[in-house]
């Protein structure tokens, strides 16, 4: 090495690899992470002082310029700022994703028999027939989901004119228009939303359709989340099958909750069966997540709980530590803050599930190596939860939306629900490092460029060519 930057340069290398640095003299062995984080927080920085203080030392006589602190910040230092590096899988993993065995044919082909599958299984346990599915309402009726209930999460929205225009005749704009005829535009226009999940709908059609109780409907659908902000898991495409059974009263408790989650759990599990026999490459035979295989039975355990057993942890950092030690948990009771006052597990939108009654499946994922949430369940509100509920939020102006009275009126049948998320489980069972290589999301050229050293193949939704950017060819974000 001849100078201080090629010393960097090399320094790179080792850091992006897993490695034993043990070759320089007067050095010890030092263990090099495998998952890349940013330098001021990462044990690199200490593990790999001795060996930059060596090679300062060699290389004091060319250039005393530069300091450790800056070789070792331009040796290895966080290139983005658009997601943390360690979301993504760690290094050792990446040779693991089933993408690198499965051609692109196959793995399309294991998306549809997954489908098939599970869908089969959802009318058979659960005693369901498939539903056409909306992917917008009107607005102001309350019947789209509300997420979190933040202005953040709101759904896209547009308005639907209603007008005949000639083909190849653009209209003039409302501002061109005189008052009158502004009023004539804007009498049959509908102001509309795009759908975000169907919680609400669902337990519209039950009451539309009649079903018996323990009969109900599921429905394949995709909506858009503006909200969120895609990375590993996270996509503003979200497909799910969305599920609704129509319940008594006096089911209306954790037992019934829990048996549905039971039934659940085992069509998870059996598919995951189903499609390794169906496809064993998905498996990296030799690779230490080849023994990964999902728990027989999903473990439950409420938000209080599972605050009491990790207090010094925050709500990812002790779903993390729950499913490293269970496997798959069920977190019961997801929207009210916990009794001292810490916030809830999750935040929930007042109006579509009991917030006592309900929760979520999370898994750990054998690439990622941290939480995986794969469904959002729960037992429906009744007329005093979800005034409760709304107050609660502060949201007690929507007592009046027709939705909200509907149930307040006891209109509705009562109804369990929720929704399995489609990518999500694709990615767990068909062990893909990115939700992207399982649906065609929209994602930012400063993705590609994150996730394209890991071997990732985003499936595209553009003609993708990033060599003028020069971390990235065509080729390498997509494949013609």
């Amino acid at each position: 090495i001849s100078t201080m930057k090629h010393s960097a340069t090399h320094l790179l290398l080792f850091a992006c690899a897993p490695c034993v640095v043990s070759s320089f003299t007067n050095t010890q062995p030092i263990h090099v992470s495998t998952r890349r984080q940013p330098l001021s927080t990462s044990p690199l920085k200490d593990s790999l002082a001795p060996l930059l203080l060596h090679l300062q030392q060699m290389h004091d006589h060319q250039d005393t310029s530069m300091k450790l602190d800056d070789l070792m910040t331009s040796a290895i230092e966080e290139p983005s700022s658009y997601m943390p590096y360690d979301l993504l899988p760690p290094s050792d993993n990446w040779v693991a994703n089933s993408t690198r065995r499965l051609s692109r044919i196959d793995l399309q082909k294991a998306i549809t028999k997954v489908k098939r599958f599970v869908e089969s299984r959802l009318e058979a346990d659960l005693n369901l027939f498939e539903h056409t599915s909306p992917i917008a309402f009107q607005s102001g009726t309350g019947v789209n989901d509300e997420l979190d209930g933040s202005d953040s999460k709101s759904p896209v929205k547009f308005t639907v004119q209603n007008q005949f225009v000639p083909r190849g005749i653009t209209p003039k704009p409302l501002s061109e228009l005189t008052p009158e005829e502004q009023e004539e535009a804007k009498r049959y226009a509908i102001d509309c939303e795009v759908m975000q999940s169907l919680a609400k709908w669902k337990r519209i059609m039950l009451d539309r359709l009649k079903v018996d109780v323990g009969e109900g409907i599921y429905c394949s659908s995709t909506s858009i989340r503006k909200g969120y902000k895609g990375d590993v898991t996270h996509s503003v495409i979200a497909d799910q099958w969305d599920y609704e059974i129509r319940i008594n009263k006096k089911d209306r408790n954790v037992e019934t909750l829990k048996s549905y989650v039971n039934k659940i759990w085992k069509i998870i599990k059996d598919a995951e069966d189903y499609i390794l026999k169906e496809y064993p490459s998905i498996i990296l035979e030799g690779h230490p997540t080849a023994a990964y295989r999902l728990p027989k039975d999903i473990t439950f355990i409420t938000s209080e709980e599972l605050h009491a057993k990790y207090p010094d942890l925050d709500v990812h950092g002790r779903e993390d530590a729950a499913v490293r030690e269970y496997g798959a948990l069920f977190i019961i009771g997801m929207g009210w803050p916990l009794k001292d006052g810490s916030d809830p597990e999750e935040v929930r939108a007042p109006a579509y599930d009991d917030w006592n009654l309900n929760g979520d499946i999370i898994v750990m994922h054998p690439l990622t190596g941290y939480r995986h949430e794969l469904s959002s369940m729960g037992i429906r509100v009744d007329s005093e939860s979800i005034v409760a509920q709304l107050k609660h939020r502060g949201m007690d102006d929507q007592v009046d939306l027709p939705y909200n009275r509907a149930v307040i009126n006891n209109s509705l049948p009562f109804s369990y629900g929720g929704g399995i998320g489609i990518s999500r489980l694709l990615m767990l069972l068909l062990r893909t490092a990115h939700i992207g290589e399982v649906q065609c999301g929209v994602w930012h050229d400063e993705h590609y460029r994150m996730v394209s050293d890991c071997g990732i193949d985003l499936i595209p939704d553009r003609i993708v060519d990033l060599k003028s950017k020069g971390d990235v060819t065509a080729d390498t974000a997509m494949h013609p």
